[in-house]
Protein backbone atom coordinates (compact mmCIF):
# COMPACT_ATOMS: atom_id res chain seq x y z
CA UNK A 1 0.00 0.00 0.00
CA UNK A 2 3.40 2.52 0.37
CA UNK A 3 2.94 5.30 -1.94
CA UNK A 4 -0.87 5.81 -1.31
CA UNK A 5 -1.37 10.15 -1.81
CA UNK A 6 -3.98 11.86 -0.21
CA UNK A 7 -7.16 11.95 -2.73
CA UNK A 8 -10.33 13.46 -2.46
CA UNK A 9 -13.42 10.38 -0.79
CA UNK A 10 -16.76 10.73 -1.46
CA UNK A 11 -18.74 12.89 -3.43
CA UNK A 12 -19.29 15.62 -1.07
CA UNK A 13 -16.55 18.67 -0.89
CA UNK A 14 -15.17 18.89 2.73
CA UNK A 15 -15.94 22.33 4.28
CA UNK A 16 -15.39 24.50 7.29
CA UNK A 17 -18.61 26.73 7.94
CA UNK A 18 -17.93 29.84 10.04
CA UNK A 19 -19.91 31.54 12.75
CA UNK A 20 -22.16 28.87 13.82
CA UNK A 21 -25.09 30.73 15.34
CA UNK A 22 -23.92 28.07 18.49
CA UNK A 23 -21.93 30.42 21.41
CA UNK A 24 -18.12 29.76 21.39
CA UNK A 25 -18.36 26.95 18.10
CA UNK A 26 -16.28 28.72 15.57
CA UNK A 27 -15.94 26.43 13.05
CA UNK A 28 -17.79 23.32 11.71
CA UNK A 29 -15.54 20.98 9.41
CA UNK A 30 -17.82 19.00 7.07
CA UNK A 31 -16.98 16.55 4.61
CA UNK A 32 -17.03 13.02 5.71
CA UNK A 33 -20.03 10.84 4.61
CA UNK A 34 -19.99 8.75 7.43
CA UNK A 35 -20.11 9.59 11.19
CA UNK A 36 -17.04 10.88 12.47
CA UNK A 37 -15.66 8.39 15.25
CA UNK A 38 -11.93 9.82 16.43
CA UNK A 39 -9.26 12.73 15.63
CA UNK A 40 -6.01 13.51 16.78
CA UNK A 41 -3.81 16.87 16.47
CA UNK A 42 0.00 16.86 15.67
CA UNK A 43 2.11 19.93 14.63
CA UNK A 44 0.03 22.14 12.34
CA UNK A 45 -2.66 19.38 11.15
CA UNK A 46 -5.91 17.87 12.56
CA UNK A 47 -6.65 14.13 11.12
CA UNK A 48 -10.71 13.09 11.35
CA UNK A 49 -11.32 9.19 11.33
CA UNK A 50 -15.12 8.44 10.47
CA UNK A 51 -17.72 5.43 9.91
CA UNK A 52 -16.51 6.06 5.79
CA UNK A 53 -13.04 4.46 6.19
CA UNK A 54 -11.54 7.75 5.49
CA UNK A 55 -9.16 9.77 7.35
CA UNK A 56 -9.35 13.37 6.66
CA UNK A 57 -6.76 15.90 6.58
CA UNK A 58 -7.32 19.53 8.09
CA UNK A 59 -5.05 22.50 8.45
CA UNK A 60 -5.16 24.18 11.68
CA UNK A 61 -4.06 27.62 11.09
CA UNK A 62 -6.54 27.81 8.64
CA UNK A 63 -9.15 24.91 8.76
CA UNK A 64 -8.99 23.78 5.27
CA UNK A 65 -9.22 20.77 4.19
CA UNK A 66 -6.04 19.41 2.74
CA UNK A 67 -7.13 15.61 1.64
CA UNK A 68 -7.82 11.96 2.82
CA UNK A 69 -5.84 8.84 3.43
CA UNK A 70 -7.51 5.93 2.02
CA UNK A 71 -7.01 2.28 2.91
CA UNK A 72 -8.64 0.98 5.77
CA UNK A 73 -11.49 -1.21 5.00
CA UNK A 74 -13.80 -0.59 7.99
CA UNK A 75 -14.72 2.09 10.07
CA UNK A 76 -11.94 4.43 11.57
CA UNK A 77 -12.06 3.75 15.32
CA UNK A 78 -9.14 5.43 16.80
CA UNK A 79 -5.90 7.67 15.86
CA UNK A 80 -3.00 8.45 17.50
CA UNK A 81 0.28 10.59 16.06
CA UNK A 82 3.62 11.52 17.16
CA UNK A 83 5.23 14.80 15.95
CA UNK A 84 8.72 13.96 17.00
CA UNK A 85 8.52 10.46 15.15
CA UNK A 86 6.88 11.85 12.56
CA UNK A 87 4.16 9.04 12.51
CA UNK A 88 0.50 8.58 11.99
CA UNK A 89 -1.48 5.25 13.66
CA UNK A 90 -4.97 4.51 13.06
CA UNK A 91 -7.32 1.91 13.97
CA UNK A 92 -9.70 0.02 12.49
CA UNK A 93 -12.99 -2.08 12.82
CA UNK A 94 -11.07 -3.98 9.56
CA UNK A 95 -8.91 -5.44 12.27
CA UNK A 96 -5.75 -3.88 11.51
CA UNK A 97 -3.50 -0.42 12.84
CA UNK A 98 -1.82 1.72 9.83
CA UNK A 99 1.09 3.42 10.28
CA UNK A 100 1.62 6.35 8.10
CA UNK A 101 4.42 8.72 7.28
CA UNK A 102 3.39 12.24 8.59
CA UNK A 103 6.17 13.62 6.21
CA UNK A 104 4.61 11.65 2.75
CA UNK A 105 1.18 11.05 3.90
CA UNK A 106 1.75 7.42 2.37
CA UNK A 107 1.51 4.26 4.57
CA UNK A 108 4.91 2.88 6.05
CA UNK A 109 3.26 -0.25 7.50
CA UNK A 110 -0.15 -2.68 8.25
CA UNK A 111 -0.07 -4.16 11.63
CA UNK A 112 -1.77 -7.79 11.63
CA UNK A 113 -3.17 -9.32 14.91
CA UNK A 114 -6.14 -8.55 16.28
CA UNK A 115 -9.09 -10.94 15.78
CA UNK A 116 -11.71 -8.16 16.50
CA UNK A 117 -12.02 -4.34 15.62
CA UNK A 118 -9.44 -1.93 17.08
CA UNK A 119 -11.22 0.46 19.09
CA UNK A 120 -8.03 2.26 20.59
CA UNK A 121 -4.55 2.91 20.31
CA UNK A 122 -1.57 4.90 22.25
CA UNK A 123 1.30 6.16 21.41
CA UNK A 124 4.06 5.67 24.46
CA UNK A 125 5.67 9.02 25.29
CA UNK A 126 9.13 9.34 23.60
CA UNK A 127 9.24 5.42 22.77
CA UNK A 128 8.80 3.53 19.47
CA UNK A 129 5.86 1.79 21.21
CA UNK A 130 2.00 1.57 19.81
CA UNK A 131 -0.42 0.20 22.60
CA UNK A 132 -4.06 -1.05 20.94
CA UNK A 133 -6.45 -2.53 22.31
CA UNK A 134 -9.61 -4.34 20.54
CA UNK A 135 -12.88 -5.89 20.23
CA UNK A 136 -11.30 -8.98 20.76
CA UNK A 137 -10.52 -8.38 24.72
CA UNK A 138 -6.55 -8.14 23.82
CA UNK A 139 -4.10 -5.37 24.69
CA UNK A 140 -1.35 -5.39 22.12
CA UNK A 141 1.93 -3.98 22.12
CA UNK A 142 4.19 -2.81 19.19
CA UNK A 143 7.80 -1.51 18.41
CA UNK A 144 7.09 0.73 15.95
CA UNK A 145 10.99 1.21 15.10
CA UNK A 146 10.36 -2.55 13.91
CA UNK A 147 6.89 -3.05 13.09
CA UNK A 148 7.43 -6.32 15.65
CA UNK A 149 5.07 -7.19 18.38
CA UNK A 150 6.28 -6.75 21.53
CA UNK A 151 3.50 -8.10 23.85
CA UNK A 152 0.00 -9.58 23.55
CA UNK A 153 -2.17 -9.42 26.42
CA UNK A 154 -4.76 -12.01 25.26
CA UNK A 155 -7.41 -11.41 27.61
CA UNK A 156 -6.92 -8.52 29.18
CA UNK A 157 -10.44 -7.90 30.05
CA UNK A 158 -13.44 -9.60 29.89
CA UNK A 159 -15.02 -7.38 27.30
CA UNK A 160 -14.00 -5.30 24.23
CA UNK A 161 -11.16 -2.40 25.30
CA UNK A 162 -12.60 0.76 25.00
CA UNK A 163 -10.26 3.17 26.16
CA UNK A 164 -5.92 3.30 26.79
CA UNK A 165 -3.89 6.02 28.53
CA UNK A 166 -0.37 6.15 30.12
CA UNK A 167 0.36 7.76 33.13
CA UNK A 168 3.45 8.38 35.48
CA UNK A 169 7.36 7.65 36.07
CA UNK A 170 7.91 4.94 35.62
CA UNK A 171 5.52 4.45 32.86
CA UNK A 172 2.31 3.01 33.48
CA UNK A 173 -0.59 2.50 30.88
CA UNK A 174 -4.40 2.12 32.24
CA UNK A 175 -7.17 0.20 29.95
CA UNK A 176 -10.64 0.48 30.56
CA UNK A 177 -13.28 -2.13 28.68
CA UNK A 178 -16.86 -2.85 27.95
CA UNK A 179 -16.28 -4.95 31.64
CA UNK A 180 -16.89 -1.88 33.06
CA UNK A 181 -13.48 -2.49 34.72
CA UNK A 182 -10.02 -0.26 34.64
CA UNK A 183 -6.61 -1.81 34.55
CA UNK A 184 -3.30 -0.46 35.60
CA UNK A 185 -0.06 -2.12 33.64
CA UNK A 186 3.37 -2.22 34.22
CA UNK A 187 4.96 -1.18 30.89
CA UNK A 188 8.10 -2.82 31.85
CA UNK A 189 6.40 -6.00 32.25
CA UNK A 190 3.06 -5.55 30.89
CA UNK A 191 1.55 -7.25 33.30
CA UNK A 192 -1.69 -6.41 35.38
CA UNK A 193 -0.63 -3.97 38.69
CA UNK A 194 -3.83 -3.17 39.90
CA UNK A 195 -7.64 -2.92 38.95
CA UNK A 196 -9.30 -0.44 39.97
CA UNK A 197 -11.87 -0.34 42.65
CA UNK A 198 -14.75 0.60 42.82
CA UNK A 199 -15.31 -0.50 38.79
CA UNK A 200 -18.12 1.76 36.71
CA UNK A 201 -21.53 0.73 36.74
CA UNK A 202 -21.30 0.15 32.87
CA UNK A 203 -18.54 0.09 29.74
CA UNK A 204 -15.87 2.71 30.48
CA UNK A 205 -14.99 4.50 27.16
CA UNK A 206 -12.73 7.07 27.65
CA UNK A 207 -9.85 8.15 30.05
CA UNK A 208 -8.02 11.13 30.42
CA UNK A 209 -4.94 12.39 32.62
CA UNK A 210 -4.30 15.46 34.66
CA UNK A 211 -0.57 14.36 35.79
CA UNK A 212 -0.08 17.85 37.40
CA UNK A 213 -2.66 17.33 39.83
CA UNK A 214 -1.87 13.77 40.16
CA UNK A 215 -4.89 12.39 38.78
CA UNK A 216 -6.62 10.68 35.75
CA UNK A 217 -10.77 10.46 34.99
CA UNK A 218 -12.68 7.62 33.69
CA UNK A 219 -15.79 7.83 31.87
CA UNK A 220 -18.14 5.29 31.17
CA UNK A 221 -21.55 4.69 29.57
CA UNK A 222 -23.70 4.58 32.64
CA UNK A 223 -23.42 8.37 32.70
CA UNK A 224 -20.66 9.03 35.15
CA UNK A 225 -17.30 10.68 35.59
CA UNK A 226 -14.51 9.04 37.75
CA UNK A 227 -11.32 10.94 39.46
CA UNK A 228 -9.08 8.79 40.54
CA UNK A 229 -5.50 9.27 42.39
CA UNK A 230 -2.32 8.61 40.14
CA UNK A 231 -0.47 7.47 43.20
CA UNK A 232 -2.90 5.56 45.47
CA UNK A 233 -4.95 4.45 42.51
CA UNK A 234 -7.68 5.22 44.47
CA UNK A 235 -11.34 6.86 43.61
CA UNK A 236 -11.18 10.74 44.98
CA UNK A 237 -14.40 11.55 43.48
CA UNK A 238 -17.45 9.57 41.70
CA UNK A 239 -19.58 11.97 40.20
CA UNK A 240 -23.19 10.36 38.81
CA UNK A 241 -25.09 11.49 36.33
CA UNK A 242 -22.86 13.82 34.10
CA UNK A 243 -24.93 13.60 30.85
CA UNK A 244 -28.57 12.39 30.08
CA UNK A 245 -26.35 9.49 28.55
CA UNK A 246 -23.85 7.46 27.79
CA UNK A 247 -20.16 9.71 28.72
CA UNK A 248 -18.18 8.58 25.29
CA UNK A 249 -15.31 10.97 25.24
CA UNK A 250 -12.98 13.05 27.40
CA UNK A 251 -10.12 15.57 27.00
CA UNK A 252 -8.22 18.02 29.05
CA UNK A 253 -7.37 21.54 28.87
CA UNK A 254 -3.86 22.19 27.82
CA UNK A 255 -3.65 23.65 31.88
CA UNK A 256 -5.15 20.49 32.71
CA UNK A 257 -7.70 22.71 35.27
CA UNK A 258 -10.41 22.42 33.14
CA UNK A 259 -12.21 18.61 31.94
CA UNK A 260 -14.51 18.36 28.78
CA UNK A 261 -16.92 15.66 28.24
CA UNK A 262 -18.61 14.37 25.54
CA UNK A 263 -22.24 12.36 25.42
CA UNK A 264 -24.64 10.14 23.61
CA UNK A 265 -26.79 13.16 24.44
CA UNK A 266 -24.98 15.45 21.62
CA UNK A 267 -23.80 18.00 24.38
CA UNK A 268 -19.80 18.58 25.39
CA UNK A 269 -19.90 19.46 28.60
CA UNK A 270 -16.98 21.72 30.58
CA UNK A 271 -16.38 21.00 34.31
CA UNK A 272 -13.65 22.58 36.48
CA UNK A 273 -11.23 20.70 39.04
CA UNK A 274 -14.25 19.70 41.23
CA UNK A 275 -16.13 18.09 38.85
CA UNK A 276 -18.75 21.65 39.25
CA UNK A 277 -20.12 21.87 35.16
CA UNK A 278 -19.70 25.12 33.84
CA UNK A 279 -21.00 25.48 30.69
CA UNK A 280 -22.53 23.26 28.17
CA UNK A 281 -21.33 23.23 24.93
CA UNK A 282 -24.51 22.70 22.19
CA UNK A 283 -24.93 22.33 18.58
CA UNK A 284 -24.01 18.49 17.98
CA UNK A 285 -27.31 16.71 16.03
CA UNK A 286 -25.76 13.20 17.13
CA UNK A 287 -24.15 11.84 19.91
CA UNK A 288 -20.32 13.54 20.46
CA UNK A 289 -17.59 10.57 19.93
CA UNK A 290 -13.96 11.86 20.29
CA UNK A 291 -12.96 15.57 21.74
CA UNK A 292 -9.02 16.86 21.50
CA UNK A 293 -7.95 20.19 22.70
CA UNK A 294 -5.56 22.72 20.96
CA UNK A 295 -4.83 25.06 22.71
CA UNK A 296 -7.07 27.53 23.48
CA UNK A 297 -9.55 25.53 20.91
CA UNK A 298 -11.31 22.48 21.42
CA UNK A 299 -12.16 19.91 18.26
CA UNK A 300 -15.73 17.43 18.90
CA UNK A 301 -16.36 14.68 16.47
CA UNK A 302 -19.98 13.78 16.08
CA UNK A 303 -22.44 11.31 14.52
CA UNK A 304 -23.56 13.62 12.87
CA UNK A 305 -20.56 13.92 10.28
CA UNK A 306 -18.96 16.90 11.57
CA UNK A 307 -16.16 17.66 13.48
CA UNK A 308 -17.08 21.03 15.92
CA UNK A 309 -14.31 23.99 16.50
CA UNK A 310 -15.21 25.33 20.11
CA UNK A 311 -12.98 28.59 21.81
CA UNK A 312 -12.15 27.42 25.01
CA UNK A 313 -9.91 29.96 26.84
CA UNK A 314 -12.58 31.76 28.65
CA UNK A 315 -12.63 28.75 30.73
CA UNK A 316 -8.73 29.35 32.01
Amino acid sequence: QAGTSPAVGGSTTPAAHQSAPEEHCVHILAGHTGQVLCLVAVGDILFTGSQDGGIMIWDLNNLQYIGTLPGHKGFVKCLAASYAKKYLCSGSQDRTIRVWSLESFSTAKTLYGHTGGVNTILLLENQDVLVSGSEDKSVRVWDLATFEPLACMEQAHLGGIFALTSFGSPLHVVSGARDRSLKVWDCSTWTVTKTLHPPHYDGVTSIAVAGKHGKFYSASRDRSIKEWDVNSLSNSMHSLHMHGDWVTALAMSASEDVLFSGSRDSTVKVWDGELQCQDVLQGHRGPVSALATVGNRLFSASHDRTVRVWRIDQYG
